[in-house]
């Protein structure tokens, strides 16, 4: 199945648009399963289809939270996390124990460790069911940049840098064995880089999102991101 591409005019359409085919997936994973693995991402564009989702009808229950990718900051507020959880209400008490952050402690490749940890008993012998994933405008997401694209991507979890900041995300082969991967992108800012995320197969060398989303991912992207025609 090719890579699946909705285009809506606003941003608000986007988040729309793709909480609906979040919703059907996770509806779906419980229907099949009895429970469903959720990665999120952080971020704008993530975040207001998290608050999207909130209206939708879901057995929260049976959802698990977990994240792509977090920094590694003393600064908790300022973390992913903390966006993550007002966007979806994961603080309410209903929530609160599905709700699985990445455990910010020490440097990046100790938080790597102990969150990979964390996975395994979340969804012991496999990955999340969904992951939800921002575009960089660099082209990268999660927290898998071009410069640490092959540094062990068999890896659950990774330690990388940004501009001298430690972050820890979801290894490359583990976020591409997600069954389903949701990319969003929105603003002029993030035009080029979904070009190349959307260009041919056999462009080289290929952005990281691109690599993540695969032959059978879905995009959902404004018109402002919309790549131009060639």
């Amino acid at each position: 199945m090719p890579v699946t591409c909705t285009f809506c005019d606003t941003p608000d359409g986007v988040a729309v648009a793709a909480a609906t085919l979040i919703a059907a997936q996770i509806n779906s994973a419980v229907g099949l399963s009895g429970e469903c693995v959720v990665a999120l991402a952080g971020g704008s564009t993530p975040t207001a289809t998290y608050r999207a989702l909130r209206s939708l009808d879901i057995d929260w229950s049976r959802v698990h939270f977990v994240q792509t990718d977090e920094r590694v900051i003393p600064e908790a507020g300022e973390r992913s996390a903390a966006l993550i959880e007002a966007a979806l209400g994961l603080d309410r008490q209903e929530l609160r124990t599905r709700w699985h952050p990445v455990p910010v402690c020490g440097d990046g490749a100790r938080a790597a460790v102990a969150y990979a940890g964390r996975l395994a008993d979340v969804r012991p012998g496999g990955v999340p069911d969904i992951a939800i994933l921002g575009l960089g405008t660099d082209g990268h997401t999660a927290s898998i940049f071009s410069q640490n694209l092959h540094s062990d991507p068999g890896a659950t979890v990774v330690s990388t840098s940004y501009h001298g900041e430690q972050r820890v995300s979801l290894g490359l082969d583990y976020l591409r064995a997600i069954p389903t991967r949701v990319l969003l992108a929105t603003g002029t800012g993030k035009q080029a880089a979904l070009t190349a995320v959307l260009s041919p197969v056999t462009s080289a060398p290929r952005v990281p999102a691109a690599i993540v989303l695969g032959q059978d991912g879905h995009v959902f992207a404004d018109a402002a991101a919309r790549p131009e025609r060639g």
